[in-house]
This record gives structure tokens, C-alpha cells and sequence, in this order.
């Protein structure tokens, strides 16, 4: 919606279509999870998501999300950098396999 917190804080259209699927910007949800939260502002995503009979995601990545006040750019972007690292680490990938770390944030990260 025009009004929405979405809108305000990510203002043009490449800026939403650059956010949109950014690994940043993606939470581990069931599809009903999922379904319910639809376009909600954050506020109300995390309302749908976390306080449900059944209580706090099993996942924790999702459960990060919990300690976030707002749903910025710079979160996301420090939320992305936070989950590019970690993952750099599982999968071992270190400065003497740049080509691979790229393609990763290419096709993986919307970069």
C-alpha cells in the first residue's frame, strides 16, 4: 500500500525490487506462517509469526528477526552481511575461491 511502512522507508521502485529478495530480507517460515503474514508491515509480520499458540519459530534464523526494532535498509543489509558470512564459513570459501563467492551473491543474493 502507498501508506505502508514498506513504501515509506524503501521509497522507489528499484529500491524495493533490489530489497525484495535480498537474503536480508528473507525469513525461514512454514507456508501457513508464510500465508498469514502476507504484505503486513513488519510490526504486524512479527506479531503473525512469533505469538501463536505453538510460540517462537523453530528455526532460528527466523528468530533474529525478534530483536530487530525496525525493517531498514541498513538491517537488511547488515542482516544480509551477517548470513553471507556465516554461510561463507559453512561452505569453507575463503579469498583463494573469489569466483565462487561471487557467483554465490549473484545468483543467490539478487547482487
Amino acid at each position: 500500500e502507498a501508506n505502508s511502512v514498506w513504501m515509506t522507508r524503501f521509497p522507489t521502485e528499484d529500491m524495493r525490487q533490489q530489497y525484495t529478495h535480498k537474503l536480508g530480507n528473507l525469513v525461514l517460515l512454514a507456508r501457513k506462517k508464510n500465508s498469514q503474514a502476507q504484505n503486513y508491515d513488519f510490526d504486524l509480520k512479527k506479531q503473525k509469526y512469533f505469538s501463536t499458540a505453538k510460540g517462537v519459530s523453530p528455526f532460528a534464523l527466523t528468530t533474529m528477526v525478534l530483536t530487530e526494532k525496525q525493517w531498514t535498509p541498513g538491517v537488511l543489509d547488515a542482516r544480509q552481511n551477517r548470513l553471507v558470512n556465516a554461510l561463507k564459513t559453512l561452505w569453507n570459501l575463503g579469498p583463494n575461491r573469489p569466483s565462487l563467492v561471487r557467483f554465490l551473491y549473484m545468483v543467490l543474493f539478487c547482487d
